[in-house]
């Protein structure tokens, strides 16, 4: 039953109790002893909901080899004109690496077993919400970049993993009367760099 442990936030979305998944999971492992064939049915198709949320077997994904220690989280290149975005994501990504602790990270391309590159493509920032004078109140920040896990310690380097187009966004109000909407925009670049970095650790180490 471990191995589904990560499908209740999906079931509680879709309206599902504890008590549903515990039910749906029984029948799936002991479905051979279970002669009510509605329930298997129903069973199967609450399953089936769970995978379509994007959960799966926990195990069942390429995790990283053992023998891979140490990664170089190189500085991701900035292809948009947010100068600085580049330097909150390394930032980010330094710390969230550091919290996982299941690579030591190193200060080298030459110490490593592997290393991480990226390159930011895109960052856009939308109106989402207007306030009465059609003055927008609420942003949305979008980011895209394409990023790879490299394993350099052969003589040629192979790529372990690979998101062409990884993405992650927030949003944040403002007050269009106020005078600090830079400093909102600012405190929204951090968030959507902790919520990257966050995201694209799990997605590594996970093999999404």
């Amino acid at each position: 039953m471990n191995a589904w442990r990560r499908s209740a936030g999906c079931a509680k979305r879709h309206g599902r109790s504890n008590d549903d998944v515990d039910q749906a999971l029984s029948v799936l492992c002991y479905g051979s002893l279970v002669k009510n064939r509605t329930l298997i049915v129903a069973a199967l198709s609450f399953t089936l909901a769970l995978w379509a949320c994007g959960y799966h077997l926990v195990g069942t994904t390429s995790f990283l080899p053992d023998d891979i220690e140490n990664l170089y989280v190189e500085s991701f290149q900035n292809q948009t004109k947010w100068v600085d975005m580049d330097q909150r994501l390394m930032e980010a990504l330094t710390l969230e690496w550091v919290r996982r602790g299941r690579l030591r990270l190193v200060d080298s391309r030459a110490k490593a077993d592997v290393v991480l590159t990226g390159v930011i493509q895109r960052l856009a920032v939308i109106p989402v919400s207007y306030d009465d004078q059609g003055r927008a109140n609420e942003y949305q920040m979008n980011m895209q970049a394409m990023v790879q896990l490299v394993d350099v310690r052969g003589d040629d380097e192979a790529v372990l993993w690979e998101d062409k187009a990884f993405a992650r966004r927030t949003s944040y109000l403002v007050d269009p009367n106020a005078v600090n909407y830079f400093d909102r925009q600012n405190l929204a670049m951090d968030d959507l760099s902790r919520e990257f970095a966050s995201a694209l650790v799990t997605a590594v180490l996970e093999g999404f």
